[in-house]
């Protein structure tokens, strides 16, 4: 490290280390041989992009894409740690922990030849915390005042309060730093001709629901990177169908998200499946402002009638573990769920919370996609035949993701199963949803003054044990009020051909690390 690190970025780093996942090493970015330049990898994966626009869209689909057109100011590394990718190196937090600069690498260019400068960041950060952008990053920096840039390499972060979260929120997928120019051109950043980056490739073509494909960035500023010419992504009708585009080589990489397909890829001898467990977390939506859900005692009837054991044994075969509102993996700051009343299945609990709820027969309908998970309309089943038992009638509606995602975006819904995404700091899991005012707070519409507050400190607190306790306030008084019912972890999957070389596989699901992969062949 060239400069002194504060006490704040100290801390900062302890608690980030000390929240990530015990994870094996990821193989070396030449896998033992020198890595060979050229060559397009075929990825195939379900689901389709919903939109381009990096600030906007939530979907695991779409930020994948982000990943390879967009730079970051951090990234994660194996080990999920923060590292500099568009910084130069770790940014300085002053003493009080209100002030956070930023300095850039010099000589990076955005796609279209134009330099990348302080003014770029300015803008991307800026408009990721106009409400009007309703980007979904936002409530990731509230806490940022004002942001200047006075001169082309610094970027200056004035907080109104510490935030011991905030360098880890700029590696997240949706703060890829835009162009100025082309922002300030076109109200619109969803469409292919405005995806222009700094990242390692360039979006070429785009046939929806059929392929995306990507040419590499000459110009990128990791010397030498990418290796390969190019990355096409191929959109299959179904996960199923990654077995035999593997099987066949017609693909050389895919992104794995059903557990019963996952058990298939391991009984391929041609075939490497990776497997880490996952930051991301299964949960059923719940929407406190509709009835029956508005009551309280209805929703913990529901809680007590899920098996999530159950549901893991169905979905995931077994490789999975029971959640709160917190992943496990953060091991110091996840209160171990045993300590929750409400996870324990108790029918005739259930039966007599209906009955003091006064509300008359329980109906109700789960929104299901069909993507995102592939097994959400399997989750939906097992949930309505557990709920039976109590005497709730819930209906099943299914949809193609991209109208999930807008109803999902309106809170158009009674409940709704989800795979949400994780991170390396609990702050991830519960700001945006569970403070007053977080940017996706509307889509439960839960307030809970108690857990509210106790996030919005452990924001701001740097003792790692003060953290704790406010964590474990929170993580209590949220599966007690139930917005969520949260259901488990499972393994996040990466399957691979014996001549795809140097990817890096993070449980968050990202591909960031395509950046450095190259074909043996």
């Amino acid at each position: 490290m060239k400069r002194a690190l504060s006490a704040a970025t100290l801390i900062l780093a302890t608690v980030i280390a000390a929240c990530a996942p015990t994870t094996s090493a990821g193989p070396s970015p030449t896998g033992g041989n020198q890595p060979k330049k050229g060559g397009t990898l075929i990825l195939a994966r379900a689901g389709e992009v919903t939109n381009l626009d990096p600030h906007k869209v939530p979907a695991f689909t779409s930020a994948r894409v982000f990943e390879l057109v967009y730079s970051y100011l951090m990234r994660l590394d194996e080990n999920l740690g923060v590292q500099p990718d568009l910084a130069e190196s770790v940014p300085t937090t002053s003493s009080d922990g209100k002030t956070v600069t930023v300095k850039l690498r010099t000589g990076v260019k955005f796609h279209n030849g134009d330099p990348l400068t302080s003014a770029d960041v300015k803008y991307t950060f800026d408009r990721i915390l106009d409400t009007k952008t309703a980007a979904v990053a936002r409530s990731f920096f509230t806490d940022v005042d004002t942001i200047t840039a006075p001169d082309p390499a610094t970027v200056i972060f004035n907080l109104k309060n510490p935030n011991a979260a905030l360098i880890a929120y700029m590696a997240h997928p949706n703060t890829g730093i835009v162009s100025k120019k082309i922002g300030e051109a076109n109200a619109d950043l969803s469409k292919k001709e405005t995806a222009i980056g700094s990242g390692p490739f360039k979006l070429a073509e785009w046939v929806p629901d059929n392929f995306m494909r990507f040419d590499a960035n000459k110009d990128y500023y990791v010397s030498g990177q990418p290796y390969l010419d190019g990355i096409r992504i191929n959109v299959v009708p179904d996960e199923s169908s990654l077995t035999a585009a593997l099987r066949t080589k017609a693909a050389d990489m895919a992104i794995v998200t059903d557990a019963k397909v996952a058990r298939t890829l391991r009984s391929e001898t041609a075939v490497t499946l990776d497997a880490k467990p996952s930051l991301s977390y299964n949960l059923l939506f719940v929407n406190t402002k509709r009835p029956p859900l508005d009551n309280i005692k209805v929703r913990q009837a529901i809680a007590y009638a899920i098996d999530r054991k159950a549901i893991i044994d169905a979905v995931a075969f077994g490789e999975g573990e029971v959640t709160g509102p917190v992943a496990p993996a953060l091991a110091n700051y996840a209160l171990p769920t045993s300590q929750y009343p409400l996870y324990t299945r108790d029918v005739a609990k259930a039966k007599q919370l209906l009955q003091e709820a006064n509300v008359g027969p329980v109906s109700f309908t789960m929104l299901t996609q069909t993507t995102e998970p592939a097994y959400a309309k399997d989750i939906a089943q097992l949930v309505k035949a557990q709920l039976a038992e109590i005497g709730v009638d819930m209906k099943i509606e299914t949809l193609e993701f991209t109208q999930w995602v807008d109803r999902w975006l309106k809170a158009d819904f009674d409940m709704a199963p989800g795979l949400n995404g994780g991170g390396p700091d609990p702050d991830f899991y519960v700001y945006r949803y569970f403070t007053d005012d977080g940017n996706l707070n509307f889509v439960t519409s839960y307030k809970n003054p108690v857990s509210s507050d106790a996030i919005k400190q452990a924001r701001a607190a740097t003792d790692p044990a003060k953290r704790k306790d406010l964590y474990t306030t929170a993580q209590k008084e949220l599966v007690n009020g139930v917005p969520f019912i949260w259901l488990f972890v499972g393994r996040d999957y990466v399957a691979t051909l014996p001549t795809t070389k140097g990817f890096i596989h993070l449980p968050t699901g990202s591909i960031i690390y395509l950046r450095q992969t190259w074909l043996d062949k």
